[in-house]
């Protein structure tokens, strides 16, 4: 089979059998044509290992969660065509994916996530409470209308990555900011939560801002400008929507006592692995604080003043004599018993 009209059986199967989302569709055609581009009107069981290693060059200096995605595909791709017994082997079955680096994300402290939200105009605090005090990814926030809020229970209706609905319960504040903001705005049910703001000419020298038609969904570009014009408006750095979705988890992570099994259903993650990259802010105050521990038993430990002996073990000052004899200081009840006796 030309490797062309694999490609489109093989995306025919993902569609239809695997149930595929539309972007996912499209990221496997965007990486499989190039395969095709460097090998047209190629007979797919004549591609060898060294010709995919080859492929692979395309990317070498991409990131290696880039390279990972494509070996992903790849391996995909030809295991689905060697049980359809298209090929009699496997070409891509000795490439190994690269180990994913953990990235360099900042992440918003508690004292950042509370001026954001105190600095937002009233259109825009609904979609900044979404990701800073629910977690929800950019592509969530701008699908969730207001009927998918339940002001009773205190869910909301989530429509999740991989396309499938979620009902995720929200915190008191978060609950209790969505129900001002309903009151003051006064939308419709069928309105979109995150409503874009624009200015527009009236007349030949006077512009207003006024929301777009709310019933359609906005932009990732209009969102992200919106979270910079808020972030400068609280005077924080400038974030990304993505970065509030971080700051939620570490807030989560330090008032749960680091509950990672309840924090991945939040976040809606398939895997455990991927919610262990959020955990690293955590790991790091904690080694602060074992740090700071060993240099105060240090300090203790080369300290002779009667003041800061610890009262749980010493009692008396150290003496270097006894500690080179192996002579072990007195308790502080011995003299006592000797008394009475």
């Amino acid at each position: 089979m030309r490797i062309e009209r694999a490609i489109d059986a093989y995306l025919d199967w993902r569609r239809l059998e695997r149930d595929a989302t539309p972007r996912s569709i499209d990221s496997y055609r965007r990486i499989l044509w190039k395969l095709a581009e460097d090998y047209p009107e190629a007979e797919l069981g004549r591609l060898t290992t060294a010709d995919l290693r080859s492929f692979l060059k395309r990317w070498e200096s991409m990131s290696s969660a880039t390279r990972a995605n494509v070996v992903s595909v790849l391996h995909s791709f030809f295991d689905w065509a060697n049980v359809e017994d298209v090929i009699d082997s496997d070409p891509s079955a000795k490439i190994r994916r690269p180990r994913k680096r953990r990235p360099d994300v900042y992440r918003p402290s508690l004292a950042e996530l509370e001026l954001l939200r105190a600095a937002a105009l009233p259109h825009e605090r609904p979609a900044i409470v979404l990701m800073e005090g629910a977690g929800l990814r950019s592509a969530e926030v701008r699908s969730c209308r207001w009927a998918d809020f339940d002001m009773v229970r205190g869910r909301l209706r989530v429509f999740r990555k991989g396309q499938h609905w979620f009902y995720l319960p929200l915190a008191p504040d978060v609950i209790a900011e969505l129900r001002e903001s309903f009151k003051r705005l006064r939308p419709e049910l069928d309105d979109h939560v995150f409503a874009v703001e624009v200015e527009q000419w009236v007349s030949q020298y006077e512009r207003v801002r006024r929301l777009k038609n709310p019933k359609e969904p906005a932009s990732s570009q209009a969102l992200w400008r919106m979270v910079a014009r808020v972030c400068r408006r609280a005077g924080v750095r400038e974030l990304h929507p993505h970065q509030l979705r971080h700051g939620f988890a570490n807030r989560f992570l330090r008032e749960s006592g680091r509950d990672v099994a309840a924090l991945r259903s939040l976040l809606g993650h398939s895997r455990i692995d991927t919610t262990q990259l959020y955990t690293d802010e955590i790991e790091l105050d904690e080694l602060a604080r074992s740090l700071a521990e060993a240099l105060r038993l240090r300090e203790l430990q080369a300290s002779s003043e009667w003041t800061t002996l610890d009262e749980a073990t010493l009692k008396y000052p150290r003496n270097r004599g006894m500690e080179a004899a192996g002579i072990e200081p007195a308790s502080a009840a011995a003299p006592a018993e000797h008394l009475q006796a």
